[in-house]
């Protein structure tokens, strides 16, 4: 605290009288507040103390209980419904199969009984051949592939996904953490001007893989191109006063450099038209 000169109000009394100047937040107390003003700073910082030190410990809790974060709460949240879905869905099935089984063993139990009616029947006449025998052979193999393998029940399993699918998406850092205050020109940068280091309202721009700088020279009616570090650019399209001729172009404003065709595609704009030129 730094005494003043004049008598000025103290913010707490809002009375006038010696005052003294709180270097920090420049405000002026008298005698009498200046110990509570201190007091109620050391209270905010034992505050801020406070908050760093539960901050602290719930990054201990995180290192230490990492399953407990939110996004593991709600994995384990997707996993549950997805586990009820997927039990659901198998009851479902098991209770339809067991009752197309029960119905497929009432009929093979029906064939069954009257299969057994004709083989007491042939013993209690004692009339049978060998042709009888292979039809009551044939028909018991017939119900006892029926029976291990009932022809009218199978599982077919959907090629689309039951399941509503999760995925973890990582978003990727920028590299800079702020632009630097200190740019550089890299093109023009001298006055309005037609000269090969002047440019009058550049509007597009292409950057090819050597750095160089390819420029919709707008108002100059011209494409040029500076290559990195380069004082002037260099013409490489128009430049020969506003038209309408392939020589000629009016208000360009983008352009695309076709490295693997080594040519340039520029948008005419005042000639309503999008021209190609190769190098």
């Amino acid at each position: 605290m730094a005494m003043a000169n004049n008598k000025r109000k103290c913010l707490t009394s809002d009375k006038e009288n010696n005052t003294y100047l709180c270097e920090c937040c420049s405000k002026g107390f008298c005698s009498r507040h200046i110990p509570e003003h201190q007091q109620r700073l050391n209270e905010e910082l034992h505050h801020i103390i406070n908050d760093y030190n539960e901050f602290k410990e719930r990054i201990n809790e995180r290192k230490q209980n990492p399953e407990n974060h939110l996004l593991i709460k709600q994995i384990d949240q997707w996993a549950r419904i997805l586990i009820e879905k997927i039990q659901q869905k198998a009851k479902d099935c098991r209770e339809v199969v067991i009752q197309s089984l029960q119905t497929c063993i009432n009929d093979i139990e029906k064939k069954f009984n009257d299969l057994n009616e004709q083989i007491q029947h042939l013993q209690k006449a004692n009339d049978f051949n060998e042709i009888n025998l292979n039809y009551l052979k044939d028909q018991l193999t017939g119900i006892t592939q029926e029976l291990n393998n009932p022809s009218n029940i199978s599982i077919e399993q959907d090629s689309q996904s039951l399941i509503n699918d999760i995925s973890i998406i990582l978003s990727k850092k920028s590299k800079f953490n702020k632009w630097k205050q200190n740019p550089i020109i890299v093109a023009g940068g001298n006055e309005e001007g037609e000269e090969l280091n002047q440019l009058n309202s550049p509007v597009g721009i292409f950057i090819d893989k050597k750095k160089s700088i390819f420029i919709a020279d707008c108002y100059n009616d011209r494409v040029v191109e500076w290559k990195c570090n380069a004082k002037q650019g260099q013409v490489i399209a128009g430049g020969n006063k506003e038209g309408n001729r392939m020589d000629q172009l009016n208000c360009p404003t983008d352009i695309i450099v076709d490295q693997q065709n080594h040519s340039i595609i520029i948008a005419d704009c005042d000639n309503r038209r999008v021209v190609q030129k190769l190098s």
